[in-house]
């Protein structure tokens, strides 16, 4: 089986086969035992064996833990032919990487753009702007600058936002009624609390009608949700945080890291969405329980 050598940035024999790439683990007088270059970082178990020729004899246990990238063999390879052009060739940069880009694939080229370390790149690899299933997710770049917008999603997500019959906060009872009744049936002990629930959550009256208050009604009121066994809190929102948070497995991804992230959930979401379409129903939760208690 196809294999490609190289070497680590500390020079290292490394050995890259079907997008892993491995080094030495130990030799005996007939083999070489390689183990994957993520072997202690994500504690992967992926290892390879070779002759002392380097030659593919197999592969031990999978890379359960992380995925392999098809075209790391062919990056790495750009990477040293930029390094040999720079010590053969005492010319300027232009010139070394003009000699060094000659038949080299786009998707490689694509791939070996460094990591920005501001927002204010050109512009967006075309690597990031289509699913893994080849469908358009970029959709739009404000351009470079602090206030820079990137906006992602499928034709999928989008139909089903435009579709979608629960968007807003519908009212069809009085709130302000009832809390008229409650100053009428509590004494003068509870006027402060009732001030504050006036100006922040009701409104108070002025001319006859009521100012809007600091938090408008129709913002957190959830009697028509309870009605409609619509979501009442947030903890759904925290829940996919904390999913794309243990996904992500780092606080501060380069953006490279971040939009690959994104599209493989993007997958995620998609697989998702077609067992919901399918009449899958998830497996039930305690707090599903509970709302049908209320």
């Amino acid at each position: 089986m196809s294999i490609t050598l190289s070497k680590t940035s500390k020079n290292a024999p490394l050995l890259i086969h079907n997008g892993f790439s491995y080094i030495i683990d130990r030799r005996n007088d007939e083999k070489i035992f390689w183990k994957c270059e993520h072997a202690r970082k994500y504690a992967c178990h992926g290892r390879l064996h070779t002759d002392l020729s380097n030659v593919f004899i197999k592969t031990v246990d999978d890379h359960e833990n992380h995925t392999g990238n098809p075209r790391s063999g062919l990056i790495r390879q750009y990477y040293e032919r930029l390094q040999v052009e720079s010590q053969q060739n005492q010319t300027n940069p232009h010139n070394i990487l003009t000699q060094t880009n000659i038949g080299v694939p786009d998707e490689v080229q694509d791939n070996a753009v460094s990591t920005p370390t501001n927002i204010n790149l050109p512009i967006i690899p075309n690597k990031y702007h289509r699913t893994t299933r080849d469908t358009i997710f970029f959709r739009k770049d404000t351009g470079p600058g602090s206030n820079r917008l990137l906006i992602f999603f499928t034709d999928e997500q989008q139909n089903i936002m435009e579709n979608a019959t629960t968007h807003g906060f519908k009212q069809d009872f009085e709130t302000d009624t009832g809390f008229e009744s409650l100053c009428s049936n509590l004494g003068d002990d509870y006027q402060q609390i009732l001030d504050y629930i006036e100006d922040n959550y009701i409104g108070r009256i002025r001319g006859g009608t009521r100012r809007e208050a600091t938090f408008p009604i129709q913002f957190w009121n959830m009697v028509a949700r309870v009605k409609n066994d619509m979501h009442r809190t947030n903890n759904n929102v925290e829940a996919w945080h904390r999913k794309i948070n243990c996904a992500f497995q780092s606080s501060h991804p380069t953006l490279w890291a971040f939009l690959d992230k994104l599209i493989k959930e993007e997958n995620n979401l998609h697989s998702d969405i077609i067992n919901a379409m399918s009449g899958s129903r998830p497996p039930g939760r305690k707090h599903e329980t509970l709302n049908k208690r209320l």
